[in-house]
Formats: C-alpha cells, sequence, structure tokens
C-alpha cells in the first residue's frame, strides 16, 4: 500500500511539472502570437508607446498594469462560469480558454516591457526567483519522460525501416498521408 502511495505522490507531482510546463509553453508562443497579430494590425507603434509610458512609470505602478490583464478576466470568468451553470459548457469553456490565452499573451508582453522595474520590488524579485527555479524542476521532472518517448520513437523508426526497407517505408508513408487526407475531407463533410 506504501509504494501505491509513493507512486501517486510521484503521479501528482509529475503532473503538476506538466501543467507548469505547458503554461509556460503558452506564456512563450502566445506572446509571439500576439506580436505577430499586432504586427499584421499595424499596431507596432502601440507597442512602442506603452513601453515608453511603462518607463515613466514606479515599479509599484507598474505592477498595477502588470496586474492589469488578469483582473480585467474575471468578470469574463464570472460570466463563462454561469454560461456553464445554465447548461452552455463549450460556449463558457471557449470563453475562459480565449480570456486566459489573451490574458497570458498580453501579460506576457506587458512582463518583457517591465521586467526591470517588477524585479526592483523586492518580493517580486523572489517569487521570480521561485518561478525559476519551479521551471528548472519541472523540466528534471519531465526530461525522463520526454527521453524515454524519443528513443520509443527513434526505436520504432528503426524497426519500421528494418521491416520495410526504404522502399517500403516511403511506400507505408504515403499511404498513411491518403489516410490523414481521407480521415480530413469525411471530417470536413
Amino acid at each position: 500500500m506504501e509504494a501505491l502511495g509513493r507512486r501517486l505522490i510521484r503521479a501528482f507531482w509529475f503532473t503538476l511539472a506538466i501543467l507548469f510546463l505547458i503554461e509556460s509553453w503558452l506564456w512563450d508562443n502566445v506572446k509571439i502570437a500576439l506580436v505577430w497579430l499586432a504586427s499584421a494590425l499595424g499596431l507596432k507603434e502601440l507597442e512602442a508607446r506603452l513601453r515608453a509610458f511603462i518607463a515613466g512609470l514606479t515599479p509599484i505602478a507598474t505592477l498595477a498594469v502588470f496586474a492589469l490583464p488578469a483582473i480585467t478576466i474575471f468578470p469574463l470568468k464570472l460570466l463563462a462560469v454561469a454560461a456553464i451553470a445554465h447548461g452552455h459548457v463549450v460556449a463558457g469553456l471557449a470563453v475562459i480558454l480565449a480570456a486566459k490565452t489573451l490574458a497570458l499573451g498580453v501579460t506576457s508582453f506587458l512582463f518583457d516591457a517591465s521586467r526591470e522595474k517588477l524585479l526592483q520590488i523586492g518580493w517580486f524579485a523572489k517569487l521570480y526567483e521561485t518561478t525559476l527555479h519551479v521551471s528548472r524542476w519541472a523540466h528534471e521532472r519531465v526530461e525522463p519522460f520526454k527521453r524515454r518517448i524519443r528513443e520509443a520513437k527513434d526505436y520504432l523508426k528503426a524497426r519500421l525501416a528494418l521491416a520495410l526497407g526504404e522502399e517500403g517505408r516511403s511506400l507505408f508513408l504515403r499511404k498513411l498521408a491518403l489516410l490523414r487526407a481521407l480521415v480530413r475531407r469525411r471530417g470536413a463533410a
């Protein structure tokens, strides 16, 4: 029974590490998407003005600007929960996901623009250092699993190449691509 408890605890920490890494990945990639969107919409000058505005603020005022996206999506989350409670589960979840994604991207951009000022606040600098420590910890927890997946993929690739030969492998991949296209067409119909 004790072994089961240890496994459950390890599974819990592994899941927590995965969730942290997903959030971290979203932090980085949503920001990139928003920068691209701002560029596509011609909002690059807005970015420069926002950076100049933040440069003129005190660290505490910068913290208020940094917290703004999280605060502004709270009412949207409440509305989404109300929608879910009234049976509109998909719509509610879509609103939560969209609001969270947008706020995450904006917060990420604001952090890049205001990092130096925010790190002047003692408790924020400690929180930032803790976040970096948790990120390293999460990567350490997940890396052996990722390595095993890469090894299994390489092993399967080698076995497939050995079993099918180069011509057979090419044929197999072409048939697989055709099957995917067929499934997509049926899904679109």
